[in-house]
């Protein structure tokens, strides 16, 4: 709630001033409102999904009406960052090119106030995400408002509208088979709306897609931030009901998750962005998205990631969770009742990676088994059980790719080894 400026220096008039200040002292206003609604509010009882819902969710939000008045703070914040970006980059492509005459001790000074003020936003901007996830966490309300169509610009202040989530039933993840009770994530299933592309997205959930490509494309300096949106949208996708979902095709239209499985990304970010697809493949809609059948697939940005391993400062244990979330994400994506994904003969490159990319990955997890016969393992078991659903996936594979052998013939020296072992 603190009121400092969140604008870039030496760059505001008088009016400019004064219109911010106002709408975030009305934004802080309501913040306070909403941390009293949310004092009171027991919130439990009213919004307590049953039984069977629980299993599926690690701890189910409920219908605190109080969370939703915070939205338009943590908006300022995050709309500030998004601006401040914005700026940054028309003033490095155009302004000082042009004013060879300004000394360097005023670039110099203006350089290092821009660097401070830099600083101080995006530790507000990573607050404000985690403020955002422990809002989606906990508050059906926020999740149904952030990802609502129905949500105007102007009414994520006060809107409290809920959905009866009582009469929603598990989802089936849209395929024949129901999903392994292993695997996390499981969604209930809302009335099905006819799918609509032009989807009015809410202001804040734009924003933060913005900070999403932000700080995919920026590299290590805002890695915080990325790992942040990440978790946030991750945690919206978790708590969502299948229609909601829908929301989440702009974002696999566009290049922004590309960006999030670059070689040049950390290993935590791809993790949780493989997490995201993951969820978001559990509707029939939205898998199709995740081959392009071009040089931007998603699938094969991610198979390049894994078989070469960029993150050399990443833990072994880190690896084996990625390589995990990569075994459930293509399993959803065969036990769909019409896979458009994983199709052996298409013309995308990540039909033929995707054979290679799990061999390497169980030739490398069966030879960590090998080394800790002797010796203790902490995620021996986890290891074990990756083996068996990623087997499981090959088989799967090879039943339908009448080319299987030939696709193997690159990694066909680990695979030999691999298979009899384990």
């Amino acid at each position: 709630l603190d009121r400092k400026s969140t604008q870039l220096p030496s760059s505001r008039t008088a009016q400019e001033e004064t219109a911010p200040l106002v709408s975030l002292r009305e934004a802080q206003k309501l913040a306070i409102t909403g941390l009293n609604l949310i004092a009171m509010d027991e919130g439990l009882s009213e919004g307590s999904p049953t039984e069977s819902r629980r299993e599926f969710l690690h701890l189910t939000p409920c219908k605190i009406r109080g969370a939703v008045h915070l939205l338009p703070l943590v908006e300022h914040h995050i709309g500030a960052y998004c601006q401040a970006v914005q700026l940054a980059d028309k003033s490095v492509n155009g302004s000082y090119g042009n004013h060879p005459d300004v000394s360097s001790r005023t670039n110099t000074n203006m350089v290092t106030s821009k660097e401070d003020f830099r600083l101080s936003l995006e530790e507000t901007t990573v607050i404000s995400l985690g403020i955002l996830y422990y809002l989606a966490f906990y508050s059906w309300d926020v999740v149904h408002t952030l990802l609502s169509t129905e949500v105007e610009k102007s009414s994520a202040a006060g809107d409290e509208q809920v959905t009866k989530m009582d009469k929603n039933v598990l989802c089936d993840n849209q395929c024949n088979n129901k999903e392994d009770t292993r695997t996390q994530g499981g969604l209930p299933v809302a009335p099905q709306d006819a799918p609509n592309n032009n989807r009015a997205q809410h202001s804040l959930f734009k924003k933060l897609l913005q900070v999403l490509a932000f700080s995919a494309a920026r590299g290590s300096q805002t890695d915080s931030i990325l790992n942040q949106s990440l978790k946030v949208l991750v945690k919206l996708a978790e708590n969502s009901t299948m229609d909601l979902l829908m929301n989440f095709q702009h974002l696999l239209s566009s290049q922004i998750l590309l960006g999030c499985l670059c070689p040049e990304t950390p290993l935590p970010a791809v993790l949780l962005t493989v997490r995201l697809l993951s969820i978001i493949a559990q509707h029939h809609m939205l898998v199709a998205q995740l081959c392009s059948h071009s040089d931007t697939c998603l699938l094969l940005a991610l198979y390049m990631y894994i078989t070469s391993r960029p993150d050399k400062s990443a833990s072994e244990m880190l690896w084996l969770q990625l390589e995990q979330e990569t075994v459930r994400l293509l399993t959803r994506c065969m036990r769909c009742s019409s896979p458009v994904v994983l199709l052996p003969g298409s013309d995308c490159q990540c039909n033929l990676e995707v054979v290679k990319a799990l061999i390497i990955m169980l030739h490398r997890q069966w030879m960590k088994i090998r080394r800790s016969e002797n010796s203790l393992c902490a995620y021996k078991e986890r290891i074990i059980q990756f083996l068996r659903d990623a087997v499981l996936l090959l088989h799967s594979l090879s039943q339908k790719d009448k080319l299987f052998h030939e696709h193997c013939l690159e990694v066909l020296h680990q695979y030999d080894q691999a298979m009899p072992g384990i």
